[in-house]
């Protein structure tokens, strides 16, 4: 019981700063991340914000992996608008936003307070949903099993040592696997070999099978996924009738650089029948399962209390002139992307 409670204090207590050893979150229950980046939560008199989605609204990328004190988007917004907005994180890495409602709803009901902290008490609040062309659409097609449903999975809420073990566990066990390495077999299913060239200008990177727009689903799965991603925003808005909600849309690496030949593209749904050849896809049909997704999203979410946002036109031209995703992270945004999408939120999304 002393463990759970230092766990549960550590979850509270976490702020970052710079230089913060972030590999130490891995151990703590995704719901008690949240807290992480240090926004300053004590503006009176103030508008609430709640930034929902995955690693992307999370802030993966270069900046976290160099423990960088502000690397985020809400860091970068806070910047904006700290005057008057308390930011509030509702995040994780590998998460989509139906389950990421549930955890906030959770939050708001205070069935979560003592890893997320005391919820707020004012019934307006805003929030701003990040969708994430790469493999939200992909991540509820896997799976639509939300969490803490078991009995065993619901006691983690209130002794989060559980978690902790678990992960501990699992690295222990691939710390001492690592002592004794296995011969390597050489596969062309491996990232090593489906690397892409991507160039801008005369600067050129090889980079790993990209995250694409669906590029493992038809598209009569995408306007179902969609159309269970938009069920369960309206879910939750029937819940908190007086919440402002904006939708920030996220395009993926091979939307924002198309690439002028065939390019590999990182698989996420299991077909083990197929050759390797369809492991690959080009720019003409990732675009047009791109422009698919943001007409259904624009469409389906034109209702009350509701902006969408598309910044990927913009996000594309920038990346005529730059890369906007790291060298150690390639899959998430560098610092000036993040700075991109956090002036296309403030200008798109209005907050009460």
């Amino acid at each position: 019981m002393t463990i759970n409670q230092f766990i549960i204090y550590i979850s509270n207590n976490n702020y970052q700063r710079q230089n913060f050893p972030r590999k130490l979150l891995e151990y703590l229950e995704p719901m008690a991340r949240w807290t992480y980046p240090d926004y300053k939560n004590s503006v009176k008199n103030s508008k609430y914000l709640f930034i929902v989605g995955d690693s992307y609204a999370e802030g993966a990328g270069n900046l976290y992996l160099k423990n960088s004190y502000k690397y985020s988007i809400g860091h970068f917004l806070d910047e904006k608008w700290r005057e008057n907005t308390n930011i509030y994180l509702a995040a994780n890495s590998g998460s989509h936003i139906p389950a990421q409602l549930f955890f906030l709803e959770k939050h708001l009901r205070g069935d979560s307070k003592n890893l997320t902290g005391m919820p707020i008490k004012s019934v307006n609040f805003n929030l701003i949903l990040y969708f994430y062309e790469g493999n939200d659409l992909e991540n509820t097609f896997l799976s639509k099993k939300l969490p803490f449903q078991s009995f065993k999975s619901k006691l983690r809420l209130k002794l989060p040592i559980f978690y902790t073990v678990r992960i501990a566990t699992k690295a222990a066990k691939n710390k001492i696997l690592s002592k004794f390495p296995k011969p390597k077999k050489v596969s062309p299913s491996s990232e090593n070999i489906l690397r892409n060239e991507i160039c801008i200008g005369l600067i050129c990177r090889s980079m790993p099978p990209l995250q694409a727009a669906s590029a493992g689903l038809s598209e009569k799965e995408i306007i179902k996924e969609i159309n269970y991603l938009v069920d369960s925003v309206k879910e939750f808005y029937t819940k908190y009738p007086r919440v402002n909600m904006c939708l920030v849309y996220i395009p993926s690496p091979a939307t924002i650089y198309s690439p002028s030949k065939d390019f590999y593209y990182q698989k996420y749904l299991p077909n083990k029948s197929l050759p390797d050849k369809y492991h690959k896809t080009d720019s003409k049909s990732n675009n047009k399962k791109s422009l698919l997704t943001r007409r259904l999203m624009r469409d389906r979410f034109d209702f009350e209390s509701m902006t969408f946002v598309d910044p990927t036109k913009k996000i594309q031209k920038e990346a005529l002139k730059r890369f906007i995703h790291g060298k150690s992270d390639p899959k998430h945004f560098n610092e000036y992307g993040y700075k991109i999408i956090a002036d296309a939120t403030s200008q798109g999304c209005f907050l009460r």
